[in-house]
Formats: C-alpha cells, sequence, structure tokens
C-alpha cells in the first residue's frame, strides 16, 4: 500500500491513516515527495511528471512491482500519473482531493486582507508550515513554487482518463477546495471510477474526517475496517 501525501505536507499527515492498514496486514509504503519532509529538492523545477518518476524509483529501490496507492491532494494527482504512464505498477487507486487541470481548484480568497499585521502570530503560523511541509526555513519557497504548480498544472484530457483502467475511488469533502462537478467529471471519465462525497469535509478530510475516509477506503479496497 502505497501513500503519497499532498504538496506542502508531508508522509507523516497519514497518521490516521497507517495504524489500521497496518493492522490490516498491508505493508505501508510512505514517500516524501521532493522539497518535503525527508526529501531533498533536487535541480529540476517541480513537476508532477517528476514526482511520479521519484515514485517509480522508490518501488524499484524496494523491489515493489505493483501495488495499490492512496493520493491526497497532489498524491492523488501522482497517483492518476501512474496509473496513465505505469499501469503494469498500479493496482487500485484512491484519488483524495484531487484534480486533472487546474480549472478543477476553487479560487483561492485572502482571508488576511483586512486583518490588521500581527508579526508574532505570522511568525508563529511560518513556523507550523514548515514543521508540517518538513520544509523547514525553506517552507516559503517550497510554496511559492508549489503555488505556480498548482496554477498550471495537472493537464490530463478526457482521452487521458480514459486511459486509465485500474479501478479508482474519487473521494472529494463536500467543502473542498476541489469543485464537486470537476470531482464527479473526473470519476466519470475513468474506466472503472467510483465518486464518495463526505458530507461536511473540506481539503483535510484524511485527517478532519478520518473515520469516513478510512471507512470509504477499506470498503473500495476489501481490507478489513478500522475498529
Amino acid at each position: 500500500m502505497l501513500l503519497l501525501h499532498g504538496g506542502l505536507s508531508n508522509k507523516l499527515s497519514w497518521f490516521s491513516q497507517i495504524p489500521w492498514l497496518v493492522a490490516a496486514g498491508r505493508r505501508v509504503v510512505l514517500i516524501d515527495t521532493r522539497g518535503h519532509g525527508d526529501s531533498t529538492h533536487g535541480n529540476p523545477k517541480l513537476s508532477y511528471p517528476i514526482f511520479a518518476e521519484d515514485t517509480l524509483q522508490v518501488l524499484d529501490r524496494l523491489g515493489i512491482q505493483h501495488t495499490d496507492i492512496i493520493g491526497w491532494s497532489d498524491g492523488g494527482i501522482i497517483a492518476l500519473l501512474l496509473g496513465l504512464d505505469a499501469p503494469q505498477r498500479v493496482g487500485r487507486i484512491v484519488a483524495i482531493s484531487a484534480n486533472f487541470q487546474p480549472s478543477g481548484l476553487i479560487p483561492e480568497t485572502d482571508s488576511n486582507q483586512d486583518k490588521p499585521d500581527n508579526t508574532s502570530l505570522k511568525k508563529i503560523t511560518d513556523r507550523l508550515r514548515g514543521w508540517w511541509s518538513g520544509a523547514g526555513e525553506k517552507h516559503a519557497v517550497l510554496e511559492s513554487e508549489l503555488k505556480e504548480l498548482w496554477r498550471t498544472s495537472p493537464l490530463l484530457d478526457h482521452s487521458d482518463l480514459q486511459a486509465i483502467t485500474a479501478p479508482t475511488l474519487v473521494i472529494t469533502g463536500e467543502n473542498d477546495i476541489i469543485e464537486l462537478s470537476h470531482s464527479s467529471e473526473l470519476a466519470e471519465m475513468l474506466v472503472h471510477g467510483k465518486l464518495e462525497i463526505v458530507p461536511g469535509a473540506g481539503h483535510a478530510a484524511p485527517v478532519t474526517h478520518a473515520r469516513q475516509i478510512n471507512q470509504l477506503i477499506a470498503s473500495f479496497l476489501g481490507i478489513e475496517p478500522p475498529q
């Protein structure tokens, strides 16, 4: 079971999924994408194809030829790319809060526009964000690069999605930053796609609505559900 985290996060963001997946008898593989957690950035500009190629290299190094994948946000996009470009390596896919075009993202609003500047609060917030991504003091640079990536990628069209044959569960939150219509379109275009909407959930559903997410994953993958 390969778990791929979202952008500006790290592999430990799966803390609500790791214990029960291991208890269910699955071998769990966790990866920090470039620039996140314990992974260095390297020289190339970050892109989803690079993330996907990195993932295949990790699987090769571990001798894993075939795996189910659970991807969250950017991780879900990487999972879809692997399903497209390396179908022989992929079993089932769970894509949580993933988009296949930049247009699927709901435009970001500036919630701090009318708030007074608070330097101390900003420093604390920046440190927390750096801790969550694992990038530390390099978080701001990573965030800038990823936001540019999100504005321009991914660029999968309907023919790409229809070429993905792996059974795929598309999960989105009712209040996600991904348009519900976009998630529905994603599931419809996939040959073996299924859509599940988690009521009341946003983009952080694997953390905030872990019980519902875990039950959906367990049912889809046919494994022992969490107790």
